[in-house]
């Protein structure tokens, strides 16, 4: 037998097996209509496009944000006592993230009628919560700048007690960390200097003081 009449013969074996094989596969796929028509299900039903109503819908998204509200120390309207105005945060497991939305909101200044302790221009360069509880925070030196203008005790009280009453509150303290017990201040990475607060002695962590707040406290 020569090599044409062998691959001849191979290839008709192979168009043989092909076509057995297709066959097969008809069969089969005859059995499985017959078997899905049997039961009463429709063989084309995957292929049609499911009506609006049995879309498959977004899962839904569950707010697990856990929000908490605090008060924001202000200066009450006449501009002698503090006055609580209330704010909600997206609550932390760490004090510090609280402590900054809320010292933020601050800087932000009051949405009612109270008035700002901060100036909008004021910025935190860094936020330290230490192991006995107080917090340092390190003002930029646009907060000494722009607060030279205060002349009076009261004024430049309400800005500290402000500060502090806002931030040692126990609505602020983390599951995974202490609650603030005092603040210290810190201007351009030192302590300030004498001229600011001029009548405020800063050097210390402050402890909050709610003789300075009138009304409801947190």
């Amino acid at each position: 037998m020569n090599a044409a009449r062998r691959r001849s013969l191979l290839a008709r074996v192979l168009f043989a097996a092909w076509g057995m094989l297709t066959l097969v596969l008809l069969f089969c796929v005859i059995l499985l209509v017959f078997e899905m028509v049997r039961k009463g299900q429709d063989p084309l039903a995957s292929l049609r496009e499911p009506p609006p109503n049995e879309l498959p819908q977004p899962a839904e998204v569950s707010d697990a944000v856990d929000t908490r509200e605090i008060a924001l120390y202000f200066a009450s309207s006449d501009g002698y006592m503090l006055a609580a105005e209330r704010y909600r945060i997206e609550h932390s497991a760490h004090t510090v993230d609280n402590c900054r939305q809320a010292l933020e909101a601050l800087i932000r200044g009051p949405e009612g009628a109270l008035t700002p302790i901060l100036p909008r221009a004021t910025k935190v360069k860094g936020l330290y919560l230490l192991d006995d509880g107080e917090l340092v925070i390190n003002f930029s030196i646009e907060l000494e700048l722009e607060h030279r203008k205060l002349k009076s005790t009261s004024l430049e009280a309400l800005m500290i007690y402000g500060i502090v009453n806002t931030l040692t509150q126990p609505a602020l303290k983390g599951d995974q960390e202490a609650g603030v017990t005092t603040v210290r201040f810190l201007i351009g990475d030192a302590v300030p200097r004498e001229s600011f607060p001029a009548h405020i002695d800063v050097s210390a962590p402050i402890a909050p003081d709610p003789r300075w707040v009138a009304g409801p406290q947190a």
